[in-house]
């Protein structure tokens, strides 16, 4: 007898009302206490660096140590060649890192600083090792360094390395904004097509006046120099190239036309004006394009390879053409007769060639061991730097202060200390430069403020690009070419290109602000 019961003894159990679709979609009051409330975890897109990378550097600086103690002077031939290969491993697998947590990190300048410190301190510090023996001539002939001072610039460019990394993850991640309900995607993507064109013309309209009718002009010598602040204003017309190639890559057929046209003719002028730093910048925002527009891997290799070979090939020619003019003009600008002429001569006379036919110039051009050494030294012997001298007087402008010593000649005033002569720039660069002037206090002092730099640039490049705010791109491109120059000087380079940046993106930011505020 089961008296109500199953055969386990216990009452029947009666069947679970099935909530209705209303009462499934309202959300659920629990009372306080019941459960544990979970803290919103951290946006890893958001992270800048890797704890990976901090701890493999830490690692390679103890080696650095370990062998300054247990090597002698003439054994660290061996570490100068792993040193430097390890840091360009370590610099390229952090920005793989951060690549893979955050795609749109191909705008922040701090992954564009760990390719330049490969590039410049990975693959630089090992030319003198594995290039022929005309290059490695040539690295030597302006300071025969010894293998024991090439070992303490690997030290001080990985404790240089690793304090901006580290500087740039103690900041902490901010937590993302909640934004309102976003519009429907085809209306959305409606807008920001006409946004896009419509930022495309201002930039290559309003840039393309200033390039082509101020700086061009300055540049052959036909008017006076022109202000420092001119030069991100031209440079806008870079951002609109990389806006018109954006529009031809999402199917507008006339963009694609005008790309096919304005891209090659900006880059032949900008041979014809010997300025590397403006061919490289035109092409590596013409590889941003195709980057985000699609980011695949197959991109990433191929556009590095197309750059580094395109690059390759033009750095001779800009080199030869800059010395050239410098011969002929010294300073003044050569009207543009004159620098056809000196193409022709590179492309169909020999002679002038013959003293480069075996020098790898691609390797020369990467390695600042010779004048990383050779201030090092100078600092070891009591005379140390004074580069940071114009810090304070850097973003005055020179409309305002017309005797405004130039921020830009300390690379000749190296050059003719270093070789007693004129006609060339050189530069220890942003690692060695802290040494110099502060010796290994310097590291903390400048690289902490380096890497505050180019965290905070870096954050408000992320949060630009994720809303495609096309107004910060000329910005965000300052902001680049402060991550990507680590061969520079600190004040015009970092003080001076950083100070502009942060100004132009608080100013951007207030007008925002502003025009929100009067359509409210």
């Amino acid at each position: 007898m089961h008296n109500g019961a199953n055969q386990t003894g216990h009452p029947p159990r009666r069947p679970e009302a099935r909530p209705s679709a209303a009462a499934q979609l309202r959300p659920v009051h629990r009372p306080a206490g019941r459960a544990p409330v979970r803290a919103a975890p951290i946006d890893i897109s958001n992270v800048l660096v890797d704890g990976r990378e901090l701890i493999l550097l830490l690692a390679l600086l103890s080696g650095y140590v370990m062998a300054s103690i247990t090597f002698s002077a003439e054994e660290h031939y061996s570490t100068n060649l792993i040193g430097p290969l390890a840091l360009m491993v370590i610099m390229l697998l952090g920005a793989w890192w951060h690549l893979q947590r955050q795609p749109l990190a191909i705008w922040q300048p701090i992954l564009w600083f760990r390719v330049a410190v490969a590039a410049y301190y990975g693959v630089g510090n090992l030319a003198p090792y594995i290039a022929n023996d005309t290059t490695m001539l040539f690295i030597r002939a302006m300071y025969d360094f010894s293998e024991e001072e090439a070992f303490k610039v690997g030290m001080i460019n990985v404790a240089c390395a690793l304090t901006v990394l580290g500087t740039a993850w103690l900041i902490p991640v901010p937590t993302p904004a909640h934004s309102a309900a976003t519009p429907p995607a085809k209306a959305r993507r409606s807008a920001q097509s006409r946004t896009t064109m419509m930022f495309a013309a201002a930039f290559l309209i309003a840039g393309g006046l200033v390039r082509y009718f101020i700086v061009l002009p300055s540049i052959l010598g036909l008017i006076d120099a022109v202000p420092g602040l001119v030069m991100p204003l031209a440079r806008s017309y870079i951002v609109g190239l990389f806006l018109l190639i954006l529009i031809a890559l999402r199917g507008n057929r006339i963009a694609l036309a005008l790309a096919s046209v304005l891209v090659p003719l900006d880059l032949a002028i900008g041979l014809l004006t010997f300025a590397k730093v403006e061919v490289l910048l035109t092409l590596i925002f013409c590889y941003l394009a195709f980057l985000h527009h699609h980011m695949t891997v197959h991109r990433i290799v191929i556009g590095i390879v197309l750059i580094v070979g395109v690059y390759s090939q033009l750095d001779p020619v800009i080199h030869y053409g800059r010395d050239e003019i410098y011969r002929r003009y010294g300073d003044r600008g050569a009207p543009l007769h004159v620098r056809l002429e000196i193409l022709d001569a590179y492309t169909k006379d020999v002679s002038p060639n013959e003293g480069r036919a075996d020098r790898q110039s691609f390797l020369s051009r990467l390695s600042y061991t010779n004048a990383a050494a050779m201030v090092t030294a100078w600092h070891d012997v009591g005379r140390s730097g004074d580069s940071l001298k114009n810090a304070f007087i850097v973003l005055i402008p020179r409309a305002i202060w017309p005797e405004k010593p130039e921020i830009t000649a300390l690379g000749k005033e190296l050059y003719l200390a270093a070789s007693s002569d004129e006609g060339s720039s050189i530069s220890p660069g942003l690692f060695a430069e802290s040494y110099w002037n502060f010796g290994w206090a310097g590291i903390p002092l400048l690289m902490t403020i380096y890497g505050i730099f180019l965290a905070f640039l870096s954050r408000s490049a992320l949060r630009a690009m994720k809303a495609e705010k096309w107004l910060y791109l000329p910005a965000i491109l300052l902001s680049i070419q402060i991550g990507v120059r680590v061969d520079g000087w600190f004040v015009s380079d970092v003080i001076g290109a950083g100070g502009t940046a942060v100004i132009m993106i608080l100013a951007i930011h207030a007008f925002e602000r502003f025009t929100s505020t009067k359509t409210n």
